[in-house]
């Protein structure tokens, strides 16, 4: 599953189209090394909506049928990652996946590889070192109590490639990553869901890269959200640190 990821402020090698977000060289948020699900971060996403422009919502999708607060907070941590294979039969999921998708930046990701009974932590990124994209869905609830309007979006999930089945090798799961020229079709209102499914593809092992990094990731007692999390780190027991 994909859990924690990272994206840097940075212009985009590429531009996709006329007004892409990331050819700029400055956008309207700050760089997060280190995004940790579990505490329901802000980040940026671009939804079908309005897609000319960057918003930021909360990491863990609260549906629109949510009762109250409690139950939303309850619900938030289960649905950080939408299983692509389930995505249009969980009651959470179901509505959003037909009319509220959104594209995610990022710059990598990280999971956690078992060896003998221990983990190991890599960060996974595109061998160019690019800003990419996970698919998305969102939704917005209100409190009823507050009047709040709460948005929040959730990164799908599918099988894992080469790559991801090595390092994720318990699940073998892997975030959608969508191939650059497909990114603003998944924001199109008028695809069926045999068109959104067909997208929902591990991405191509050939363009990915992987390595180890240091287990303070893990902790709960220092600040993960840092640029030193990034920083390669070896790990003697393991045959390889670097993968592809």
């Amino acid at each position: 599953m994909c859990f924690h990821y990272s994206l840097k402020n940075k212009k985009r090698k590429r531009q996709l189209k006329a007004k892409d977000l990331f050819a700029q060289q400055e956008t309207s948020f700050e760089s997060v090394y280190h995004a940790n699900g579990f505490n329901n971060p802000m980040m940026p996403v671009i939804t079908n909506v309005d897609s000319d422009k960057l918003q930021m919502f909360s990491w863990g999708l609260i549906p629109g049928w949510t009762k109250s607060m409690d139950e939303a907070e309850k619900i938030r941590k289960m649905t950080l990652n939408a299983k692509s294979e389930t995505i249009y039969e969980k009651p959470s999921f179901r509505n959003a996946i037909k009319s509220k998708r959104c594209l995610i930046p990022a710059t990598g990701f990280f999971e956690w590889q078992t060896v003998n009974n221990k983990k190991y932590p890599y960060y996974i990124s595109l061998k160019d070192e690019d800003v990419f994209m996970f698919a998305g869905i969102w939704d917005s609830w209100t409190d009823k109590q507050s009047g709040e309007i709460i948005n929040t979006f959730s990164i799908i999930t599918t099988t894992a490639n080469l790559l991801l089945q090595k390092i994720h090798n318990v699940k073998q799961r892997m975030p959608v990553i969508l191939e650059p020229e497909k990114e603003y079709l998944w924001l199109e209102n008028s695809l069926k869901p045999d068109n959104i499914t067909s997208l929902l593809l591990p991405y191509n092992t050939n363009e990915m890269t992987a390595y180890t990094i240091g287990k303070q990731i893990s902790s709960t007692h220092v600040n993960t959200n840092n640029e030193d999390i990034l920083k390669p780190f070896s790990y003697p027991e393991l045959i390889d640190n670097r993968l592809f």
